[in-house]
């Protein structure tokens, strides 16, 4: 397999575990808090990651010019506060819009600003498509007092592309679970923290069905984590964020499957432009399409 297939495959794995994260919010219902479930989620991963970690050796020491990197990404632990507060104050058509929109668009950032890649006409007609698809699926509709709100959702969509795409600076060099142990610490801390301040809800352990919707959530995550990081590892941070808005369209099939939920002709539309954006910078097309031809040659 070739690095963009192998690429591409853990790519479009670690869509459908993030789809997932859906179905299983809905199983546990009300029973969990929003902060008292992701410092669970993030309490049972980071016991596995470093006892899994410690037990196969996969750790090992981090001189200092790798410390700022690993410092950035664990940040992204604190998102849950941002994107929580953004969906509580927005519609949800608005606040998924603006903050897959922010993740795309942090992806290309990302990719030309820490990996100097280069931005070609294919690149960023891809990304007008996919931005269309998205627009055409979910409504936006602001109002001045939605300011805020709107911003930290486009702050958790960039801090989403930075769990995506930043650890290629690491990647290549610690496991995946090294990496992965600073934002679930971040995670539980932040989470923690504010469950307690605001008096989250917990279930009692005797909720069997909250709690195994809380362990599913918890390993899907793990699972699309490590698939995203792997992925990145052989793709474009542009090209990999194109492939990553999959995860719209299964969260969209998830949901007819398993909810009944309607699937309308513009969602129709809206995930084939989201396909064509994905496959438009793999497709041969004619150099004619993209780039102005030059001057004749003369070869007489």
């Amino acid at each position: 397999m070739n690095p963009k297939t192998k690429g591409t495959a853990w790519i479009l794995n670690s869509a459908v575990f993030f789809a997932t994260y859906g179905v299983w919010s809905h199983l546990m219902g009300h029973d969990f808090g929003e902060f008292s479930q992701a410092w669970t989620r993030g309490l049972i991963l980071l016991v596995f990651v470093v006892l899994v970690g410690k037990w196969k050796k996969l750790f090992k020491p981090m001189p200092k010019k790798d410390w700022p990197w690993f410092l950035v990404i664990a940040s992204i632990g604190l998102n849950q506060a941002p994107y929580y507060y953004g969906f509580q104050h927005l519609g949800v058509g608005t606040a998924t819009l603006l903050f897959y929109a922010a993740l795309v668009i942090g992806g290309y950032l990302i990719g030309k600003l820490v990996f100097n890649e280069t931005l070609t006409r294919t690149k960023l007609t891809s990304l007008v498509i996919g931005l269309a698809g998205l627009g055409v699926i979910y409504r936006l509709s602001l109002t001045p007092a939605q300011i805020w709100p709107a911003t930290l959702t486009i702050i958790a969509g960039l801090m989403g592309a930075i769990s995506a795409v930043l650890p290629k600076k690491l990647s290549g060099q610690y496991h995946e679970f090294q990496i992965m142990a600073g934002y679930l610490t971040v995670m539980l801390v932040a989470n923690g923290l504010i469950a307690y301040l605001v008096k989250d809800s917990l279930p009692p352990i005797s909720a069997h069905s909250a709690w195994l919707a809380a362990a599913a959530y918890a390993a899907a995550l793990l699972i699309a984590n490590f698939s995203v990081i792997e992925g990145f590892k052989y793709l474009e941070a542009s090209i990999g964020s194109l492939i990553g808005m999959a995860e719209i369209i299964f969260g969209i099939l998830f949901g007819f499957l398993f909810f009944g939920e309607i699937l309308s002709a513009t969602t129709f539309l809206g995930g084939a432009l989201i396909v064509l954006a994905a496959a438009l910078p793999n497709l041969k097309l004619p150099p004619s399409l993209w780039e102005s031809r030059g001057p004749k040659q003369n070869n007489k």
